[in-house]
């Protein structure tokens, strides 16, 4: 495995169309999520209704790696948060 570079995953929450999750709290609750080993760099997070992108940039040797964590870490944030409880992984 070769050393670990800055990648960027996107990933897709889905949701009721109705349902109003404020980008900055989303934020602030993915890094409260992340772990020390996500090596987690920066994040960006874009509502829209019933879709919400999330992009991380994660230091990962591979990206398959990336996008094994960046899954981790936002099913872990969908499982801390009464505000995500109607929202899932885009599949």
């Amino acid at each position: 495995m070769g050393a670990p570079v800055l990648r960027l995953t996107l990933t897709q929450l889905v949701g009721p169309a109705a349902a109003a999750v404020a980008p900055q709290w989303l934020t602030g609750h993915l890094w409260r999520q992340a772990r020390a080993g996500d090596r987690l760099e920066h994040v960006r997070v874009r509502v829209t209704p019933g879709r919400i992108g999330v992009a991380l940039f994660l230091l990962a040797a591979d990206e398959a790696g990336a996008r094994r964590t960046a899954r981790f870490l936002c099913t872990r944030a969908l499982g801390e948060a009464y505000e995500l409880r109607d929202w899932r992984l885009a599949e």
